[in-house]
């Protein structure tokens, strides 16, 4: 990943590096993306597929009908409500 991609990224989440931490980015953005291809290439052919691999089980409670917030309850500490909904910036075209 070059620089010009992660300062396009960092722009989208609006969050501002110095030139030293996006240098950095791109070391560990390089460094992950190539243990990524590492895990691409290797053959798991004859391996067996598993979805866990102890036995724990899955501990979900029951569902519980509960009262909901109130909109003006949930919406009371929000820089900016619209229509009864948080209203955000929108950032993808």
């Amino acid at each position: 990943m070059n620089l010009e991609e992660i300062k396009h990224i960092a722009d989208i989440a609006m969050i501002e590096f110095t030139e030293e931490e996006l240098n950095g980015f791109q070391e560990n953005f390089n460094e992950t993306f190539g243990l990524i291809d590492e895990i691409k290439n290797l053959n798991l052919e004859e391996l067996d597929m598993t979805f866990h691999v102890n036995d724990t089980v899955n501990n979900l409670r029951a569902d519980e009908i509960k009262n909901s917030l109130e909109v003006e309850e949930a919406t009371k500490n929000t820089a900016e409500e619209k229509y009864g909904y948080f209203k955000i910036i929108k950032f993808v075209e």
